[in-house]
């Protein structure tokens, strides 16, 4: 409670001095006018659905055809990913801290109270409930025949998926002040979980026993006071070719060997937001809304693309050989992996900060912060 209540009065305090807030730059700033573009490739909206507000630790779900989306009043939905239709919905009458993940026809999800569910995802039969020892704020993750669940007391805990048995629990301490993280854990098959950390800190844990398989140092806290002190990976880990990359908030950007942990590179860079690569690059949205490219092998800046500073703009994903980010007046963007220039735009009408988007190859999820859920497809 201490550690919320410091962050919730810090925040306040920049935001009535004018000052920088805590992740959208300084208020001085104004977004950065849109130019026009010279279009080179289509960027189509297939669908969209109207959810329910805020989405912050509800991102939707792609599995076997289907999009399966929950939100904070408990309602679960399963929709066709080609037409937008929904194939069920279903309320489980309890309110929900975060979800979902899914395995088959299994749909798993944290409520308010401090539970973690097993439901059927067409009936939204309960099959298993099991206490948590704090409120999930993040999606779990499913490895394999385990679930890894991350609560708000900083715990990392394996629940068996068949029956929610317990299977291990390690607890990790928080420094004093963090930033509020809505997803930064994500599995790798059954071998391996990544973990975001506060502090800056990767973790790569076996999800059978949850013994750490290797650490690495993100970004090291500095600074004299607790705020600049500050540096949490609060997005999502990339696993790709035998390479492991994280970002974290007032830190770095770093890349290390998967199976060893050792350090390929890092460069200075803060951002809350996310990280995508593909063969060549490593691509990261910085909090000021600037896109950068990294090369994956050295480091090296490739390009960085100014041109959507201060528009709330979401963390990059792959969408085709393309980069794709969504700002917060609603409009997506196609950047050039080879350049950084906008090669492509569409409003989808989404309103405010947009999580980062869902990657499906050639199609990508959009969900913003009230709640309105678009497919994008490359025409």
């Amino acid at each position: 409670m201490r550690r919320q209540l410091l962050l919730t009065a810090v925040i306040s305090s920049l935001s009535l001095a004018g000052c920088a807030s805590w992740f959208e730059g300084s208020s001085q700033f104004q977004p950065t006018p849109l130019a026009a573009i010279k279009p080179l490739q289509t960027l189509e909206v297939k669908w969209t659905l109207q959810q329910a507000a805020p989405a912050g630790s509800f991102l939707p779900v792609y599995a076997n055809g289907n999009v399966v989306s929950a939100d904070a009043t408990g309602r679960i939905r399963s929709i066709d990913a080609l037409s937008g239709r929904i194939q069920s919905d279903v309320s489980l009458k309890r309110g929900l801290s975060a979800g979902v993940a899914v395995s088959g026809d299994t749909v798993l999800v944290g409520t308010q109270d401090a539970k973690l569910l097993a439901v059927d995802r067409a009936s939204g039969k309960t099959l298993w409930e099991q206490s948590l020892t704090s409120l999930m704020l993040e999606a779990p993750q499913i490895a394999g025949d385990k679930v890894i669940v991350r609560t708000n007391d900083a715990r990392l805990t394996g629940f068996n998926l068949a029956d929610g048995k317990q299977q291990w629990s390690v607890g990790n301490v928080l420094p004093q002040l963090t930033v509020r993280n809505d997803g930064s854990m994500r599995a790798v098959g059954r071998e391996a979980v990544m973990v975001g950390q506060a502090g800056g800190q990767l973790d790569i844990i076996n999800p059978q026993t949850g013994n750490s398989l290797w650490q690495g140092a993100v970004a090291t806290p500095r600074g004299a006071t607790e705020l600049e002190r500050v540096t949490d990976v609060t997005s999502r880990p990339v696993f790709d070719g035998g390479q492991v990359c994280a970002v974290a908030y007032q830190g770095r950007v770093a890349c290390f060997e998967a199976r060893s942990g050792s350090l390929q590179w890092a460069r200075e860079i803060s951002s809350s937001r996310g990280l995508a690569v593909d063969a060549r690059n490593v691509y990261v949205t910085a909090e000021n809304g600037s896109v950068w490219a990294y090369d994956r092998q050295s480091g090296r800046n490739v390009w960085k693309n100014d041109d959507l500073k201060y528009r709330d703009v979401s963390g990059p994903v792959m969408l085709g050989r393309f980069v794709l980010v969504v700002d917060g007046e609603g409009y997506a963007h196609l950047l050039s992996n080879e350049s950084g220039g906008i090669v492509g735009r569409s409003k989808i009408g989404t309103s405010g900060p947009v999580n980062q988007p869902v990657s499906l190859g050639s199609s990508a999820l959009v969900q913003g912060q009230d709640g309105r859920l678009a497919m994008l497809n490359l025409g």
